[in-house]
């Protein structure tokens, strides 16, 4: 029988790729906003909102 400490990389490799793909749809759903919105117009404010969420999920979910 196998410990449950086996299945720990797996689960924090699956832990790490939906962290990925959260921050992905938080660029794409931020992009998309900004896009419609202000027709692209504030590039640096998108950015800036992106990074400042990334940030939030990286601290509320670390890799380790």
């Amino acid at each position: 029988m196998l410990s449950p400490l086996s299945f720990t990389p797996t689960m924090d490799l699956e832990m790490l790729s939906q962290r990925e793909q959260l921050m992905i749809d938080i660029d794409s759903i931020i992009e998309e906003f900004f896009n419609d919105k202000y027709e692209g117009q504030y590039p640096e404010e998108c950015d800036d909102l992106v990074r400042i969420l990334c940030d939030a999920v990286c601290r509320n979910f670390p890799a380790n």
